[in-house]
C-alpha cells in the first residue's frame, strides 16, 4: 500500500507501545489503546472497532509469530484528520496454523479485515506488519 503523508491532529500524541510476546500482556496492550482512544476524538463505537481488530493482530503476533520466542510485539496509532491508522509489528516467524485445529478459532483476518477500511499484511523474514486504517466518521 501506497501511503501519503497527512494531517496529523497535532494535539495528540501518537500511541506507542511494545511488549513481551506473552498472552499474559494482551490485555494490558489492548487497555492502553482504549486508553488513548479515550483521550482522542473518536467515536466510542469507532473506538471499540479499532480496539477488537488491534487485539487480533496482537493475538496473531503472539500465537503465529513469536510463540513464546521471547520477542516483542509492538504496536503504534496516530489520529489522522480522516482516519485512524495502527501498525502492528512483530519480528516473529508467521507459522500458518494447523489446518485440523479447533474450527472456532481462526477469524482474526476476517475481523480486521471486515472492521478496518484498509488492510494490509506483510510478512518477510523480519516478521510480519498489519497496518490498518479505520475511517473516522
Amino acid at each position: 500500500m501506497t501511503t501519503h503523508p497527512s494531517r496529523q491532529d497535532s494535539a495528540v500524541k501518537p500511541f506507542e507501545i511494545e511488549f513481551s510476546a506473552d498472552a499474559a500482556r494482551l490485555a494490558e496492550a489492548r487497555h492502553a489503546l482504549q486508553a488513548w482512544l479515550a483521550e482522542v476524538p473518536v467515536d466510542p463505537n469507532s473506538a471499540y472497532d479499532i480496539v477488537l481488530a488491534v487485539g487480533e493482530a496482537c493475538t496473531n503476533a503472539v500465537e503465529h509469530g513469536h510463540r513464546g520466542d521471547g520477542g516483542t510485539v509492538r504496536v503504534t496509532a496516530i489520529l489522522a484528520e480522516t482516519y485512524v491508522h495502527t501498525v502492528v509489528t512483530d519480528g516473529g516467524r508467521w507459522v500458518t496454523p494447523d489446518a485440523d485445529a479447533d474450527e472456532s478459532r481462526g477469524r482474526g483476518m476476517g475481523i480486521m479485515r471486515a472492521l478496518s477500511s484498509e488492510f494490509e499484511v506483510s510478512t518477510s523474514a523480519a516478521g510480519t506488519v498489519v497496518d490498518m486504517r479505520f475511517a473516522r466518521p
